[in-house]
């Protein structure tokens, strides 16, 4: 009886999942239009929230017009001038050259958010484009894409409490897609602009320029990684001239956790909120960051160990996306919007289990957070506490470690199936070459 079930639930998988292969752009195209439609409702009733209209928009319109945007209030831009200059670039085709008043900036924040709509859709068809360029068919290539444009913590939460993360995603997408292609200078490229545009990927870029040295040999990719370091350069350390821009972007970075470890959902409310409640012990910015630096350079010499050794295990949306997550889990500060730059080259890699697993953590981590902020209806007042963001913020480490784990455990499959795959042809010629001597 129940081998009878199993079979017919094979089968029906097997029709559904001819089904989707089958009609999937189409299903993809519904997609778009429904979900764009439910975040255009949303952007109508909803005002962007506080860092797009009193950070964002202003720090980006005073960039347009010529003035240093870290000149005043350091803390409301701490961003690469970059971001700033896209955003800006955004509200002077979207709103012309309409002055910032208390009147406009709703329109301006609408207009701002409408343009993030063409900014999913771009990341949805992205990852399906990647997925079928990898020869990944059926609901493997589309759940990712799905995810993406119906998950609210990706594709509604970003409207309501609007993040200009949302215009990065596309260049990260775009970057992976290229380097799944086999375009490794444009995709190290589009990878380097997505690191000027929010620091997040800054690990990435080394383990992939590492991954092509030993694929293709260091000649070859010399003009590539002199590429992507003339891009970081231009876009991370040239606007060190600009006064400011050090203490805007490393004063961020670099906090010690403000709001009493009631601010993000870093792990490092350990030090922040529960040391000091528990033990009495307050540790200094130095040591704190300390404690960072030492996290994130040992999780990162382990990333470079494994790209170094499994280079021909390893896709570049592995790499991306490790490189991405060794540098997100012990981060200061952490929100739902930074964790989706390590999510989008994950969905890439095409494992649907893997994919629904870490999308199911992503969105509990996500109304836990909803939650945190004390935002109405709150069943559980407690997270609002210290100890409630130190509980979310285990939510939020559980979503990155699984998705790192996923990662680096298919690395060892992989290889056993390519020492099978060897012992295996060495069998067969073992077996051959008597016969093929005897004839």
């Amino acid at each position: 009886m129940l081998e009878s079930l199993k079979l017919l639930w094979h089968r029906g998988f097997a029709t559904l999942d001819g089904l989707v292969n089958k009609y999937s752009p189409l299903i993809l195209c519904g997609l778009l239009a429904l979900t764009t439609f439910q975040k255009l409702t949303l952007i109508l009733h909803a005002d962007g929230g506080g860092d797009l209209l009193g950070a964002d928009i202003p720090k980006s319109m005073m960039l347009m017009a010529g003035q240093n945007p870290y000149s005043s209030n350091p803390w409301a831009s701490p961003y690469p001038p970059f971001l700033l200059a896209m955003v800006g670039s955004i509200i002077r085709v979207t709103s012309g050259s309409i002055m910032l008043t208390p009147a406009t900036i709703g329109l301006i924040s609408r207009n701002v958010r409408m343009a993030g709509l063409l900014a999913d859709a771009i990341v949805a068809l992205l990852v399906f484009l990647a997925l079928r360029a990898r020869r990944v068919s059926g609901l493997s290539a589309l759940v990712p894409s799905a995810l993406l444009l119906t998950l609210p913590s990706i594709s509604l939460s970003p409207y309501y409490w609007f993040n200009s993360d949302v215009f990065g995603y596309p260049i990260l997408a775009g970057s992976v897609l290229a380097l799944i292609a086999g375009r490794y200078f444009v995709g190290s490229s589009l990878l380097a602009t997505s690191t000027i545009f929010k620091i997040h990927p800054i690990l990435a870029i080394p383990l992939v320029l590492v991954w092509l040295v030993r694929r293709s040999g260091f000649p070859k990719s010399l003009p590539t990684v002199i590429t992507t370091g003339s891009i970081l350069v231009l876009g991370l350390v040239v606007p060190v001239i600009l006064p400011g821009y050090l203490e805007s972007v490393l004063g961020f970075n670099l906090s010690s956790g403000f709001g009493g470890g009631t601010s993000s959902f870093t792990m490092m409310n350990l030090l922040y909120a529960i040391f000091p409640s528990l033990f009495h012990l307050s540790l200094p910015t130095i040591v704190e960051n300390q404690v960072w630096l030492a996290a994130t350079a040992s999780l990162f010499v382990a990333a470079l160990g494994i790209v170094w050794s499994r280079a021909r295990e390893l896709s570049p949306a592995d790499i991306v996306a490790i490189g991405l997550l060794v540098w997100l889990i012990p981060l200061r500060q952490i929100y739902t919007h930074y964790l989706v730059w390590a999510v989008v080259p994950f969905l890439m890699r095409g494992r649907l289990r893997q994919t629904l697993i870490v999308g199911s953590l992503l969105e509990l981590a996500n109304t836990m957070s909803s939650w945190s902020w004390d935002l109405p209806p709150d069943p559980f007042p407690v997270l609002s506490t210290a100890y409630g963001f130190f509980a979310t913020s285990l939510v939020y480490l559980c979503v990155s470690v699984t998705a790192l784990v996923f990662i680096v455990r298919e690395i060892g499959v992989r290889q056993q199936f390519a020492v099978r795959l060897v012992n295996g042809s060495m069998q067969l010629e073992r077996h051959l070459v008597p016969v093929i001597v005897s004839a």
